[in-house]
């Protein structure tokens, strides 16, 4: 199991715990914020595999041409763990934050949990 699932897991059975078994409605949305922000980093590495698959397609049409796409200074990977290290660190301020009773605000998140959550 690579750290990543584990990682994943461990947030979808503590979050599972805290929304069956916590009263406390601020413990229940910042858990619900934790999945949503971890959702979001999630889709990024997945919309940037859409770019390899985009360049293999447009490629099998370009070798008519003798003209190649490629990624040659491997940006894609690079901007991806760029995506993940950011996640990590955000995740961590976001955790110490809660053990202080605090919150950090993320707008579009912060609404779609106060909607959906009550």
């Amino acid at each position: 199991v690579s750290s990543g699932m584990a990682f994943t897991l461990a947030l979808v059975v503590t979050v599972a715990y805290i929304l069956y078994k916590e009263e406390d409605m601020w413990l229940k949305s910042s858990a619900v914020k934790a999945v949503a922000i971890v959702l979001v980093f999630m889709l990024v590495p997945f919309l940037f595999g859409f770019v390899y698959d985009i360049m293999d397609f447009l490629n099998f049409f370009f070798q008519f041409a003798d003209f190649r796409l490629y990624d040659k200074f491997a940006i894609i990977p690079f901007i991806t763990t760029i995506v993940v290290v950011f996640e990590k660190i955000f995740l961590l301020v976001l955790a110490l934050k809660a053990l202080k009773g605090q919150t950090v605000t993320v707008p579009v998140i912060d609404d779609m949990v106060a909607k959906h959550l009550q």
